[in-house]
Formats: structure tokens, sequence, C-alpha cells
């Protein structure tokens, strides 16, 4: 008799990746799919949102410097949509973004592009192993946010 796992269930999709540039989102999801993850992608901030309520994906990689919004607006949408997902931001053209912000927001992590694909593909492996539909892990330590290592081994 097989096991029926209900957080897995309450989730469509492992990673969705929202970003503009389709080469770098098609990239990024060929890695993750060979990681065993279930991915989907979409381009813009407005297509997220209508995929998050559909698939409550349990980790969201925004690309920051969107056409239609900025990542952290996506995030804040997505926040509201779907608490239990977990979300880093990625940019090539800020360094950072305050703690304030990750904190308020409830941003997961920040990396900055082009992003290390062994430390993103470990980091989104944690979050998918510890990412239930009752909640998201503990944020680590705001120190640890801008190291790529996030203390996952």
């Amino acid at each position: 008799m097989a096991h029926k796992d209900t957080d897995t269930d309450a989730f469509g999709t492992d990673v969705l990746i929202i970003e503009d540039d389709p080469t770098q989102a098609e990239e990024l999801a060929c890695y993750l799919r060979r990681a065993g993850l279930r991915v989907d992608a979409t381009v813009s901030g407005s297509l997220a949102i209508h995929t998050v309520a559909l698939l409550r994906p349990k980790v969201a990689l925004i690309d920051y410097n969107l056409p239609e919004m900025d990542g952290v607006t996506v995030a804040e949408r997505i926040r509201r949509l779907s608490p239990g997902t977990a979300i880093i931001v990625m940019s090539g053209r800020i360094d950072w973004l305050s703690d304030l912000t990750l904190e308020k927001v409830g941003i997961f992590a920040f990396m900055n592009k082009p992003v290390a694909l062994g430390p993103l593909r470990s980091t989104v492996r944690k979050l998918v192993r510890t990412t239930t539909r009752n909640g998201l892990p503990p944020l680590p330590q705001r120190k640890s946010l801008f190291s790529l290592s996030f203390g996952f081994s």
C-alpha cells in the first residue's frame, strides 16, 4: 500500500522560476530538474502571481529586475497568496537587499547573479525538503544571507 504524502500534495511543484530572460530561466530549470526537482518557469511578475495561485510552489526563485514589477513586489504578492512558499531573490544589477526588506517580506535569501549553481541547488533542495504547507523553515541569521553557502552542506 502506497503512502500518500500530504505535504507534497499541498504543492503543485517544487520550484517556480520567475525570470524574464528565457535562456536563463531554462538553464536554471534544466539544472534543478537534473537534481530531481519538479520545476516550472514564468517570464513575468503577473504570470508568476497566477502560477503561484495554481501551483503553490515550495520555492520561488525571483529575478529582482522584472519588466512589470520588481522582485520584492512579486515576493510580497507571493507571500500573501502562498505563505508556505520559500522565496529567493536574485539580481545581477543590485548587490543586496536590506535586512529590513528581507525580514519584512519574508525573503529567505538574496543571491547575486551569476548565481553559483552548486550552492543554489543545495539551498533549493534543503528548502524543498523542509518547507511544508504549515510553514517555512526558520530564516537564517542575517549575516549568512550574503554568503552563498547558507550553512547547508
